[in-house]
């Protein structure tokens, strides 16, 4: 009878035993998991927003784009239509900006898009040029501000720049500017007032933008047609400051 009552306890205390290791064994298996999950959430790869282009900078522009590819940035960023003019195969479109914020490079330099009315020149749908008007409503552009947006806006073009500046004012408001070429159907929508106009190129990033510009009575005709001109190698580099066209 005795060694029967030692049976059962030997054998209830197996299982107890079996039991206990089965649990610790789960409890275990569960907290391995957790580590296992921790350490996947560290090493899965970073968010897209933590890229070099600051978070939520408007895609950019580039001479030459399709005019569709233009309305997906103008429609991103609450650009209103004003007015649509076609001229053979010339197209002006008259925009009104939506204000918003760009970053240009290389020190991220913040600009907003705002301060003028907009007319976007094609040709045969490709983007040519761009003329800004200041707009009274708002507070109108420095030349540093628009060279900074020209920068923002063609991060990846060398572009010849030319506006207009009142003189007398000591803020050096733009009046009227042109930024790439206008299409010879639209001439005469360039140069409204008898100001003098100045010339800056933007060279991409790296390159600091060059708030230095050359400023002349040339008449409009003369101005926009020598617009689309290459700077040689060496003004690239820095070896002569005066703009011209390039003599080699």
């Amino acid at each position: 009878m005795a060694i029967r009552v030692n049976f059962y306890v030997c054998l209830g205390l197996t299982i107890a035993v079996i039991g206990i290791n089965a649990i610790a064994y789960i409890f275990a298996a569960r907290a391995d998991n957790s580590t296992d999950e921790k350490l996947g959430t560290v090493r899965t790869l970073p968010s897209l927003q933590t890229r070099a282009r600051p978070p939520l900078q408007p895609t950019t522009l580039h001479l030459g784009m399709l005019e569709t590819q233009f309305f997906e940035y103008a429609k991103d960023n609450n650009w209103a239509a004003i007015a649509t003019i076609h001229r053979q195969e010339f197209t002006v479109h008259k925009l009104q900006p939506g204000g918003e914020a760009l970053y240009a490079l290389p020190d991220r330099t913040l600009v907003y898009v705002k301060g003028f009315i907009a007319d976007i020149y094609f040709d045969s749908d490709r983007l040519v040029g761009l003329r800004l008007v200041a707009d009274n409503r708002d507070r109108a552009l420095t030349a540093p501000e628009l060279l900074t947006l020209v920068r923002a806006w063609f991060p990846d073009d060398v572009l010849s720049v030319i506006y207009q500046i009142t003189p007398s004012d000591p803020r050096q408001s733009i009046v009227e500017t042109l930024i790439g070429t206008i299409p010879k159907a639209f001439e005469r929508d360039l140069g409204q007032t008898s100001l003098p106009f100045c010339r800056a190129i933007v060279f991409p990033a790296p390159v600091p933008v060059n708030i230095l510009s050359t400023c002349s009575h040339a008449k409009t005709s003369s101005i926009w047609r020598t617009t689309n001109w290459q700077p040689s190698r060496w003004q690239l580099f820095g070896g002569n400051s005066q703009l011209g066209r390039d003599s080699g």
